[in-house]
């Protein structure tokens, strides 16, 4: 008997630790208890129930091996030609056949690629024998060819930039403290820019591993949107239980102002404001870079929503939604608030 309260004290115990442990986990993303805070202290004041939240709308970057493209090896004869040794041809596809040029990574990879178009530009404008400079030119022209695919496969399979669009945990973006991304945006330009005459691209790669960046915002923004949204349909919802005007009791009115003052002037709306500005500083870049990427049928959906900026449309219209309804409400009630 001693031995069956002591497993049910520690199965209590247990069950008392996890508790705990999800309590913490909700107290460490502040953002979202904002969100939560705000809109159950409208709900409060109606003596309503809080609207129930749409499905999640964060979109998963696909598996690595449904996102890369095959790219088709380009065949050289006449390697061993003494002009070739010349201009360095050679030896730059020696070191890409050896052991450890087999294992680069995508960073690598590219650089490779880019370093050959360059190489083989130059033998052409160096060699003599007609036979290989025929082979160069196709060689070179399927390379160029090759050029955006390669460019997208570091993109969809590298460890670098799959860390950098995938959200470090399901935590939002803190509110009220920095955000560091200047590095991540920095080497997030540099490769959106980068060309066949590009140079140092692998100097990109740790930045955009260490500094995530673009995955976090992604989720935040979307989060935000769906708590937002929610919201403003429990306030057009609940609109009517608001009654304003003269000989009417105002306390209704009153204690939802000051949740729209406190809550959401004073705390939702600098944290919409920031996701903003960190979707915006990277806004140039994504575009650039959703121009770039071919087209491929796993992608279409994520680069929609976060290169071009769907899902970026969706979050604007949450929050203008959200306060056109606070206007009408005021308006309504003819009561004059701040910008």
């Amino acid at each position: 008997m001693a031995f069956i309260n002591q497993s049910m004290t520690i199965r209590i115990l247990w069950v008392i630790c996890i508790a705990f442990t999800l309590s913490g986990c909700l107290e460490n993303d502040k953002a979202r208890a904002q969100f939560e805070n705000y809109q159950s202290r409208l709900a409060s004041v109606l003596d309503t129930e809080p609207f129930l939240l749409s499905a999640p709308s964060y979109i998963e970057l696909p598996r690595k091996r449904d996102l890369t493209l095959p790219v088709e090896d380009v065949r050289m004869g006449l390697l061993d030609a003494y002009e070739l040794r010349t201009c360095g041809l050679f030896q730059l596809i020696a070191d890409r056949n050896s052991i450890l040029g087999k294992v680069q990574d995508g960073f690598r990879q590219l650089q490779y690629e880019i370093t050959l178009l360059s190489t083989l530009e130059k033998c052409l404008n160096q060699i003599e024998t007609e036979s290989l400079k025929t082979q160069l030119e196709s060689a070179y022209q399927q390379k160029r060819e090759q050029f955006p695919t390669v460019y997208w496969n570091t993109i969809s399979t590298s460890d670098a930039w799959r860390k950098q669009l995938t959200p470090s945990s399901s935590a939002l973006i803190l509110p009220g403290e920095p955000f560091p991304h200047s590095d991540a945006l920095v080497a997030l330009t540099g490769y959106a820019n980068l060309s066949e005459d590009s140079t140092d691209i692998v100097t990109l790669q740790e930045p955009l591993e260490k500094q995530r960046y673009l995955g976090n915002v992604f989720y935040s923004m979307d989060e935000s949107t769906r708590w937002l949204t929610a919201t403003t349909r429990q306030l057009y919802r609940d609109d009517a239980l608001i009654v304003c005007g003269a000989n009417r009791d105002p306390t209704r009115l009153n204690y939802m102002r000051n949740v729209f003052d406190k809550f959401f002037v004073g705390e939702v709306q600098p944290y919409l404001s920031k996701i903003n500005s960190l979707y915006l500083d990277a806004q140039p870049a994504l575009l650039q870079l959703n121009e770039k990427l071919p087209e491929h049928p796993l992608l279409n959906e994520y680069r929609n929503a976060y290169f071009a900026g769907k899902h970026y449309q969706a979050f604007q219209n949450a929050t203008k939604d959200h306060v056109q309804y606070w206007q009408r409400l005021f308006q309504r009630c003819n009561i004059k608030v701040g910008n």
